[in-house]
């Protein structure tokens, strides 16, 4: 080592008799004094004498090293926020039943201005209001009078299938006995009511 030979990291002059220690940074050896040792090892330079470790697979590894900081690690995917479960809206109780939807779309048909018109002539008839047997989305109702009788179903959950008609007839006594459960009438203008009928017949 020549009189004038310089610590490769910090720069100063290296005095006689000063210990110094050998490093190899990038294939050439680098003298640094006894107070940047640390200095070098954190810049990954190589103590001379051991053997050169594997190359990195990428060529970022030397210039973080030379940088003396830390290679990042690789950014790790973000975790996935919880979903949002939003609450069940509570049940509206002022939503109309499926009777009083079958009411309101029976009483705007054609059924029920025939109905309006039968009340004019033959009075006040008997009402009933049901569920169809076999059909949970289908409403039978029922209007019957002393010498007559009609049925039709209102298709509730399909609102855009008219009232149809299901059988009509003379005597009451033919009706099953869920069609003579008389439990919804008319109301002044002829058109029906789930209001209790004021009087049974």
């Amino acid at each position: 080592m020549s009189a004038d030979s310089t610590c490769a990291v910090c720069g100063r002059t290296i005095l006689a008799g000063e210990h110094v220690h050998d490093f190899v940074e990038a294939g050439e050896e680098r003298a640094v004094c006894e107070l940047c040792v640390a200095r070098a090892e954190r810049l990954g330079w190589r103590p001379a004498g051991e053997p050169e470790p594997e190359r990195p697979a990428n060529g970022h590894e030397r210039r973080w090293r030379l940088r003396g900081l830390r290679r990042p690690s690789p950014k790790a995917a973000p975790a996935p926020s919880p979903r949002r479960v939003r609450p069940a809206p509570p049940p509206d109780v002022d939503a109309p039943s499926p009777f009083e939807r079958a009411v309101a779309r029976f009483n705007s048909s054609e059924a029920g201005r025939t109905v309006v018109g039968l009340v004019r002539t033959l009075g006040g008839p008997y009402v009933s209001i049901g569920a169809a047997a076999g059909a949970p989305d289908e409403v039978r109702i029922t209007v019957a009078w002393e010498l007559s009788w009609y049925q039709w179903g209102v298709d509730i959950g399909d609102e855009l299938r008219p009232v149809f008609e299901i059988d009509k007839g003379r005597e009451i006594d033919q009706l099953d006995h869920a069609a003579r459960q008389w439990n919804a009438g008319v109301g002044g203008d002829g058109r029906l009511t789930l209001a209790e009928p004021a009087s049974q017949r």
